[in-house]
């Protein structure tokens, strides 16, 4: 009979324990509730919508002008080096063959090796 009471005890002060982390819980969440909240109005995230918009859109066209730019360059110079000056298009194009295969190689004996 002891040994049931001793366990009705137990219970009994988990049981305690268990209703006043609960209470003060409850507590913590009434404070919570208190605390004033601001949320802006739609017109405020709107605009924001907006400015990210047009900064994504400017970044935009200047990334492609550049890239047009620098792609005219590189293809008038193979161009004028194809028909100027034929052995040096051809040394280029072997050397930049060569090139991409040895780095593409030193790439997977890389991860190959484990480094």
């Amino acid at each position: 009979m002891k040994k049931q009471k001793v366990i009705l005890l137990d219970s009994e002060q988990a049981n305690k324990q268990e209703i006043a982390a609960i209470s003060e819980l409850q507590k913590g969440l009434n404070k919570m509730d208190e605390f004033p909240v601001y949320s802006p109005d739609l017109q405020w995230f709107e605009q924001m919508v907006l400015a990210e918009k047009q900064r994504i859109r400017k970044k935009l066209i200047k990334d492609l002008s550049v890239f047009l730019i620098v792609a005219v360059i590189i293809l008038s110079g193979i161009m004028v080096s194809l028909f100027q000056m034929p052995a040096v298009f051809i040394f280029l194009q072997i050397s930049t063959t060569i090139f991409i295969a040895g780095y593409t190689g030193s790439r997977v004996m890389k991860k190959v090796i484990g480094r």
